[in-house]
């Protein structure tokens, strides 16, 4: 919409001529930018946090942009003067008049004089923005990338926190880890299981104690020195199963998982790796919308003709009387639709690859030659060498 504005067309301070050398920012025209632009600037979280030199930079900058361009209208309204010309207003009709009329249909500009409404065609757009806005596809795929990226290197951690720690008990002596890893309980859990004929738990007290069985004293006796490394005099009764029996056997579970650790480690623990992979989204959008009307109309012309006549030795007497009925009925049916369908997917596809541990990076030359005295065999138990990493499927 357009308008003649009456003259003058600046109120006050603003209607001044142009200056003589050409574009020049008055005083007027700056005071009004300056408050315009701290509202904006002080009105973003981001403006106070950055230093006190580059706010005033950025202040003064924006400033002299933004009063720049105001300047070059102020002067475009006084050219327009000087030279005995109207100036023209634009202005716009308020956001939701705008909205409105850009978002009517051409059929429905088209058939404004027609008696029905496309209610179901007009809300195409509004419905597409907000069903698209509640989606918000781009946050979709920024948080599939992220989490599929957290994924892999969680896991890599996970995987290097865990082999760090099998290193670290490995590393450790028999005594240090029988006293982090196996305790009291395993240790008589392991008794009882082993000779199940001749020792018990008893877990009626407060805490659970290894007992002999009745009659175990009439059983053949186990090889206890050969098994669990006592002396030849060590006895299976109440008094040596938990004072001598238990540590024994809680030294010898330790001993043996100790040295199993150690030859696991030597023999190269493997790890999954992430070699390649594509990561996939996909939405698919589609709306359709329908309206229609129908008007039907119908009328009628009903003539009535009646005469009559009548007569006698009086005289004689004759009448008409014609009627006329017009009847006009209208039906006015309308029906809108709209319909959404929307397919919102992702796809994660990824390649693994197995790579053994390369035990020189997490261990020096001494504490590996520790670790391969732990095992069984240590001459047996080689350092592993590194695995190329598995073809890819």
């Amino acid at each position: 919409m357009t308008q003649t504005a009456a003259r003058p067309v600046l109120p006050g301070p603003f209607a001044t001529p142009p200056h003589p050398a050409g574009v020049r920012v008055t005083q007027a025209v700056e005071d009004l930018v300056v408050p315009q632009v701290q509202a904006l600037l002080r009105s973003s979280p981001a403006y106070y946090r950055i230093d006190d030199a580059a706010r005033r930079d950025m202040e003064r900058d924006l400033t002299k942009i933004a009063a720049y361009s105001a300047a070059l209208l102020h002067d475009g309204f006084g050219q327009a003067e000087r030279l005995g010309q109207t100036p023209v207003l634009r202005t716009e009709p308020p956001a939701p008049a705008r909205t409105r009329a850009r978002r009517r249909s051409p059929w429905a500009r088209s058939a404004a004089d027609s008696p029905f409404e496309s209610s179901a065609v007009d809300r195409v757009a509004d419905v597409t923005g907000d069903v698209l806005g509640a989606i918000d596809f781009p946050r979709f795929v920024a948080d599939l990338i992220k989490g599929t990226f957290n994924a892999i290197v969680d896991a890599s951690i996970q995987q290097m926190e865990a082999f760090g720690e099998l290193i670290a008990n490995v590393a450790k002596t028999v005594d240090q880890f029988m006293a982090d890893n196996i305790t009291d309980n395993q240790a008589r859990d392991y008794l009882a299981a082993r000779y199940p004929g001749h020792i018990a738990v008893d877990t009626g007290g407060e805490s659970p104690v290894a007992r002999a069985r009745d009659g175990a004293a009439d059983l053949p006796q186990p090889n206890l020195q050969g098994d669990l490394g006592v002396g030849p005099d060590v006895a299976i009764d109440d008094s040596s199963v938990e004072e001598v029996l238990v540590p024994a056997a809680r030294r010898q579970l330790a001993s043996s998982r100790h040295q199993l650790l150690s030859t696991m480690v030597l023999m190269g623990i493997n790890r999954i790796v992430v070699t390649s992979g594509r990561v996939r989204a996909k939405l698919d959008f589609h709306i359709d919308a329908s309206d229609s009307g129908r008007a039907e109309t119908a009328s009628q012309f009903d003539a009535k003709h009646e005469s009559s006549a009548s007569g006698g030795l009086i005289g004689f007497h004759a009448g008409a009387r014609t009627s006329v009925a017009y009847v006009q009925t209208a039906k006015q049916v309308a029906s809108d639709e709209i319909n959404v369908n929307v397919d919102l997917s992702g796809e994660l596809d990824l390649r693994f690859a197995s790579q053994t541990f390369p035990l020189e990076r997490f261990a020096d030359t001494g504490l590996i030659s520790q670790i391969q005295g732990g095992t069984p065999n240590p001459s047996g138990n080689p350092v592993a060498a590194p695995m190329a990493p598995a073809p890819t499927q």
